[in-house]
């Protein structure tokens, strides 16, 4: 299911990297007046997931191995939200021309690459290698999140 999702999201990455260009310079180049407004809602939500990733690791904490299968669909809705996010984010970095979005678009990749990888490691963990598959599984979150609320992909 997250290597799905990741797909779908890669896809329209992919699909904006196309449009993106032609509307990139379709407002003049004189007009910033939203510019504060989008770079003061990036280090909101930049602050937002800051919070959010600090609940999500005291929730994953709390996941047994006898709860593997639990842990997984939480993963995978954690995952699910994010791409939701990064959605959202490459929308409003696609008005800083397509450099911003192909840098974006490449940190996302392989960040979900990296939650991917760490997804599958959980499938396949036992009793003995669960604690830190776990960890390792919550930091993929956590590099997923700040890729997304990274200031560069704001800038």
């Amino acid at each position: 299911m997250l290597s799905k999702n990741m797909l779908m999201v890669s896809t329209v990455v992919m699909s904006m990297a196309g449009i993106v260009p032609a509307y990139a310079g379709s407002t003049s180049a004189a007009d910033t007046s939203g510019t504060m407004a989008t770079d003061d809602a990036m280090k909101s939500d930049a602050n937002k997931l800051g919070d959010e990733i600090a609940v999500q690791y005291e929730e994953a904490k709390d996941f047994t191995f006898e709860q593997k299968e639990d842990f997984l669909a939480w993963v995978d809705e954690k995952s699910s939200q994010l791409g939701e996010k990064y959605d959202e984010v490459s929308e409003r970095v696609g008005s800083d021309g397509e450099e911003a979005v192909e840098e974006l678009a490449e940190a996302w990749d392989h960040a979900s690459d990296e939650l991917s990888s760490a997804f599958d490691n959980a499938k396949d963990a036992s009793a003995d290698t669960w604690e830190d598959v776990k960890a390792n599984t919550v930091e993929a979150l956590e590099d997923a999140k700040k890729t997304i609320s990274d200031g560069k992909a704001a800038e």
